[in-house]
């Protein structure tokens, strides 16, 4: 049995570093914050204020699990964090279990995802023992990554996940993106940003599974079902596992994911070409 986590973090800037870099304690944070932003765009020519990886605290943070057996993979489990329901070297203990054996399925996770939950663990002193230097990766099966997956390892220009999520009739990015994550924390809204965290791990699963079909790894049936299972048990799993104001967000954001998530039923025509190849 193959066992998957796919993950996403959502992260803000870290405040005792920004301090720290900053160099005027007394300087009331939000200016300290656009110092450090500011500087960041002056060294990049004005073409990015996206901080360097050592800044980014996770403050959200969400999974879907799924084992894979005969040819079908189901979602047996989904879960979700933020800084107001424990605190952060809890929460990357029980991550790095979790993540222990799995296949581990990201967009940008090599990029981004694993990065950061590697240098939190070196800033709050987490054993990872798997992880250290010389063994990056070892404490998972393997690390498919959707965003390598998609260009061939870098050999095409990659795009963004709402552009892939587009591309096959997912919803994408909607009335949240990434950088609006700094205010939305600033403004108590913990359970919005880790609404906005699931709808891209649902998303990415999802892009995974198509790819799967496309390179040959699971047949058109195969495919269905899984899709199928995704679709059955995402609505249960969310009412278990999340709070209210998460399930809210992410009720409107199933339906709208509902003709993709629909399968050769809800497909027709298109259904049986799929079927066939």
């Amino acid at each position: 049995m193959r066992r998957f986590v796919t993950l996403d973090l959502e992260t803000v800037a870290d405040e005792a570093l920004v301090s720290a870099v900053d160099g005027e304690p007394t300087r009331p944070y939000p200016e300290q914050l656009r110092r450090v932003l500011a500087e960041r765009r002056a060294r990049t020519g004005g073409r990015s204020d996206f901080l360097p990886l050592p800044y980014h605290r996770p403050v959200a943070a969400c999974t879907l699990e799924a084992v894979e057996e005969a040819g079908v993979v189901h979602l047996v489990d989904a879960g979700s964090w933020t800084d107001r329901r424990g605190d952060e070297p809890g929460f990357l203990a029980a991550m790095w279990d979790r993540l222990s054996g799995a296949s581990l399925v990201t967009f940008h996770g090599k990029g981004f995802d694993l990065p950061v939950l590697e240098l939190r663990s070196l800033k709050h002193g987490v054993s990872v023992p798997a992880w250290s230097p010389g063994r990056r990766g070892g404490g998972v099966a393997e690390h498919l990554d959707v965003k390598d997956l998609l260009t061939g390892g870098g050999a095409s220009v990659a795009a963004p996940l709402d552009l892939y999520a587009k591309l096959v009739g997912l919803p994408g990015k909607e009335d949240v993106a990434g950088e609006d994550v700094q205010s939305l924390y600033s403004a108590g809204a913990h359970d919005r940003i880790a609404a906005y965290c699931m709808t891209d791990v649902v998303q990415t699963w999802l892009l995974y599974l198509r790819w799967r079909l496309v390179e040959g790894s699971l047949t058109a049936d195969g495919y269905e079902d899984s899709i199928a299972s995704a679709r059955d048990a995402l609505p249960a799993l969310f009412a278990r596992r999340l709070p209210g104001e998460e399930r809210a967000v992410l009720d409107g954001f199933l339906a709208r994911c509902r003709a993709f998530l629909g399968g050769r039923r809800a497909n027709g025509a298109n259904g049986e070409a799929l079927r066939a190849v």
